[in-house]
């Protein structure tokens, strides 16, 4: 029986033209959700996810380049969708850190209504007891995000750094 293991590898033409198809669908999708989250933010006046929303799409855009110097036979390609991926990574680690340091007990306490009040007080929470809970829930709600962007951008600036050696012999036998 044949196992995954007894596959031939991948040829170099492969490996670049996956590359440049997941760079191109990657950077176009970044630029889109980024951009809409930067929109949105701003219309709500919301500066630090506006500016984070900007530099997200900033980065998105440093991958279509990548891309584009790919398919123009530029191995620095590869050097820009790494980068890429790092500076996103840096982008949402930055804004996570910047909601971490923006939690504001107030503002979450003015948010609480009172059919919420009254469900924490049947749950056997105190008022004193809420917005301490509400941070830790937030908290772990941002940690989660730095995480996975983590996982997600250094696993994809991993994957484009591998492929470098057959991408760059790729492009030197087309």
């Amino acid at each position: 029986m044949a196992g995954k293991n007894d596959l031939p590898p991948p040829l170099p033409s492969d490996v670049l033209a996956r590359v440049q198809r997941l760079a191109r669908a990657d950077g176009r999708m970044l630029l889109v959700i980024a951009g809409l989250f930067a929109l949105v933010s701003a219309l709500g006046g919301q500066k630090i996810g506006a500016i984070a929303g900007c530099l997200a799409a900033g980065a998105g855009a440093l991958e279509l380049h990548g891309a584009t110097l790919l398919r123009h036979g530029n191995p620095r390609g590869m050097t820009w969708l790494v980068r890429s991926q790092l500076a996103l990574l840096m982008v949402i680690l930055g804004y996570v850190v910047a909601r971490w340091l923006s939690f504001d007990p107030e503002l979450m306490r003015s948010l609480i209504t009172p059919d919420m009040l009254a469900t924490f007080k049947a749950a056997g929470v105190s008022e004193e007891e809420i917005i301490p809970m509400v941070k830790v829930v937030y908290q772990f709600m941002y940690g989660a995000v730095a995480l996975v962007s983590l996982g997600y951008q250094g696993g994809m600036a991993l994957y484009y750094r591998r492929r470098t050696a057959l991408v760059e012999q790729a492009l030197e036998e087309s």
